[in-house]
């Protein structure tokens, strides 16, 4: 049967109509979608959670601005002998033993009985913060542990900085999760911001953790604070691990990352170090050139073979008392420089 001409146009126009409002429709979706994305808060407990009340802190055009400093530590910004004048610089070539976060967690009993036997003026590092944000230490900067008892590790400080030890601290540089996420609406321009995400910041999902911008002075100020709290706990010496910016193509940062991290390294160096305590680095990022300073350069994982050409590459003069290899290995090669071994080597 064939429909008649006058039905054809009109069923055509209905189909037009119809046409058009799920276009107009899908448009207003995208819209929605888009709009709806900045108020997505990603949290490894929740997943994926809408948050309208903090993410209104951030309207489209507004410039975030950074926190006043907190006023737990004080800072003093400088270098002892003025900006100009490079603090003490002198050290020497050491070695000692590290103990890691996992190994003090599993048995801390155990590892304190085992450091208390070493002779006194033992060099020893410990790895003293996750990169959840959590401290197993007393803290008024950061976030404190609440599933370790934070006063054995205080206890085990002083007690080893009773017996001469030389000790080392070693926290992530620019690795937060936790300490983001429980104040976003002051931290979140601390972090590097992830392409597209309408100012919401990467997620390194193998922490998983967020990452600090080295150039937010928030982030400096953070960083000062810790370091200055940790000096005040007996430390000698504090080591910055993993300092480098995050190895993905899905941030957005505008400069040059070296330079950034070259900057701010300076910056740590000159203003928290002292003829007692120096700041160091574990270097990831190969072409990043430590401050003029009191500070070491860290190498882990690196062949006996390989030593001596990477010790020569950080291009200190005594190289043998500024660059650092934690290795597990006995081979002698390592012993011309500084290096740290396992605790339990020092009681085979």
């Amino acid at each position: 049967m064939m429909i008649p001409y006058r039905a054809r146009r009109a069923l055509r126009r209905l189909f037009i109509a119809v046409l058009v409002l799920l276009l107009a429709a899908a448009a207003l979706l995208l819209c929605w979608l888009l709009w709806l994305n900045r108020y997505v808060i990603y949290d490894r407990y929740e997943g994926a959670r809408l948050d309208f009340q903090q993410s209104l802190q951030y309207p489209p055009g507004e410039t975030a601005v950074p926190p006043e400093p907190m006023e737990t530590v004080e800072i003093h910004y400088g270098s002892a002998g003025g900006d100009d004048t490079p603090v003490n610089t002198e050290l020497v070539r050491f070695s000692g033993y590290y103990v890691t976060l996992e190994e003090l967690l599993a048995d801390f009993d155990g590892v304190k009985q085992k450091l208390e036997a070493l002779p006194g003026g033992s060099v020893i590092l410990l790895n003293i913060k996750d990169v959840r944000s959590w401290s197993y230490y007393t803290t008024s900067v950061g976030m404190q542990s609440e599933k370790f008892d934070v006063t054995k590790m205080d206890t085990l400080i002083a007690g080893l900085k009773s017996r001469g030890h030389y000790l080392i601290a070693r926290i992530p540089a620019f690795q937060e999760y936790d300490y983001i996420l429980a104040d976003q609406t002051q931290r979140v321009p601390y972090g590097l911001p992830r392409k597209g995400g309408n100012g919401s910041l990467w997620l390194d999902t193998e922490g998983p953790c967020y990452w600090l911008n080295p150039t937010s002075d928030g982030t400096l100020t953070y960083l000062i604070q810790t370091v200055t709290e940790i000096r005040s706990k007996g430390f000698n010496e504090v080591v910055f691990a993993d300092y480098r910016f995050p190895k993905t193509d899905k941030i957005a940062f505008e400069g040059d990352p070296l330079q950034a991290l070259t900057d701010t390294a300076a910056k740590l160096v000159r203003t928290c170090s002292t003829d007692t305590f120096a700041v160091s680095f574990t270097r990831t990022a190969a072409d990043l050139t430590l401050p003029e300073g009191r500070t070491r350069l860290y190498l882990e994982g690196v062949s006996a073979a390989d030593a001596a050409s990477l010790a020569g590459q950080a291009g200190f003069e005594d190289a043998g008392a500024h660059v650092v290899f934690l290795t597990d290995s006995g081979d002698t090669r390592f012993d011309e420089f500084s290096v740290l071994r396992p605790l339990d080597s020092a009681h085979e």
